[in-house]
Parts: structure tokens; sequence; C-alpha cells
């Protein structure tokens, strides 16, 4: 019997009940990035820092603008769901990290749900818990190449992900998408995703720093990339 579980409905009785306590801790979504033309027939897997609760439901919205008519499914700590049952009909899926045997079985099940729903969307955070979106290293686990392969073949999205307030009580949810990476059997070193992450968060941080509070104003269209930022030269002594 699968474990995922994603329903629709559940997802919109969830809005209805919860949205305007939502906005509370989230007042809107900054989409920076989106890719377009992506092969309706493969599966997407979300790779994103960690930086707060609200993290699978700020994601949802953003996955939607690429997958719109898609399953969201979220891998998240076995202890985390079973606080919270409701979440599993959202596409909580949960494992346990420090178990191999939950890990490998996670593994199996992702393998399934791929065969039965190809054009399914997985997202993973593979910091593993909440971290500010500055930490440097990021500390990607590696446990998401496998998620990858498991899904194989799928497009990898890396996205940075972070919260600011600015001139307002919630804070408002800055996302950027990076390269979407093909990949038909290997899945992508944790190192090298945690490097387009952390290549998105540093765009997002330096877009924030000449913005301050005008962010909202001049953040680019939804399909237009962040400028990079400037990469620090040491100097010589």
């Amino acid at each position: 019997m699968t474990r995922f579980r994603y329903s629709g409905l559940a997802w919109k009785a969830f809005g209805l009940a919860f949205g305007p306590r939502m906005k509370l801790g989230v007042r809107d979504i900054r989409v920076a990035g989106i890719p377009d033309r992506l092969p309706g027939h493969l599966p997407l897997l979300l790779v994103s820092n960690h930086t707060s609760w609200w993290d699978g439901f700020i994601l949802r919205p953003v996955q939607q603008l690429v997958r719109p008519d898609g399953a969201l499914h979220i891998i998240m700590k076995e202890e985390e769901l079973s606080k919270r049952p409701f979440l599993r009909s959202l596409g909580g899926v949960g494992f346990e990290p420090e178990s191999v045997s939950s890990f490998r079985a996670l593994l199996r099940d992702l393998r399934q749900e791929r065969q039965r729903d190809p054009a399914s969307s997985v997202l993973f955070f593979p910091q593993g818990r909440i971290w500010p979106s500055y930490r440097r290293p990021l500390g990607f686990l590696g446990g998401v190449r496998l998620v990858a392969e498991a899904l194989a073949p799928t497009i990898v999205l890396p996205m940075g992900l972070h919260l600011e307030n600015g001139k307002h009580p919630a804070p408002t949810a800055f996302v950027s998408f990076g390269t979407p990476i093909q990949v038909e059997r290997q899945g992508p070193s944790p190192e090298f995703l945690e490097q387009a992450v952390s290549d998105e968060l540093d765009a997002i941080h330096h877009f924030l720093g000449d913005a301050g509070e005008d962010a909202d104003k001049h953040w680019p269209s939804r399909g237009v990339p962040l400028a990079r930022a400037p990469k620090k030269v040491l100097e010589r002594r």
C-alpha cells in the first residue's frame, strides 16, 4: 500500500481553513527565474534550503507555477508527520533520517510512485533541519543524490528560499529557481546541488541588499532570473 496520499481537495480545504492564519506567518511569495517548457512526462524533484516550518506550504504554490496540475509530495521527518497526521493528505511522506531501513523504504516507495504517476513533484530539503538562509556551507546530506536516482529519469530544480520582513509585520518569501538539471540515471552530487542552491540564495541576498524596503517594487517578473551576486575576491597579504 502506497504512502503517497496527495489530495487536491485536502489542499483546498486547508487553504479555506488555514489561509488567513498562514498570511500571519508569510505575507506574500515572490518568485524569480521560473523555468519554462519543462517536459511534462518526467517527475520534478524540487531541492531547497530549509528556513522555516512554513516552507512546505510556501513552496506548494511555487510548484504549481511549473507543474500546475501535478501532485506534490513533501519528504519530511516521520516524527513531525506523526504530530500532524493531516499533512499526509497534503502529500507529506515520512521517514526516519537516522534509520537506514526507513530511508531504503522511502526510496522504494519513490520508485513505485514514479511508475504510478510520472508527472508528480517531490519536494526535498537536503539540510535535514531548519537553518537560516545565510548559513554557509548549507550542509546538504548525501541522500539527495539517491532520491534523484530513485525518481530518474527526472528533472531536478534547485531553489533558494529566504524570508524577509522588510517594512511589513509578516515576512515575504523570496524564491529563486536555478537551472533545471536533467537526470537520466546518476544523480547530481550533494555538493553540486548545495552550490546551485547557495548561488540562488546569494542572488536573493544581493538583490535585497540593493533594494532594501523597496524589494517588492523592484522584484523581477517571474520568468526573469535574478542578477548574480558578485564573487568576493580575497585580498593577498
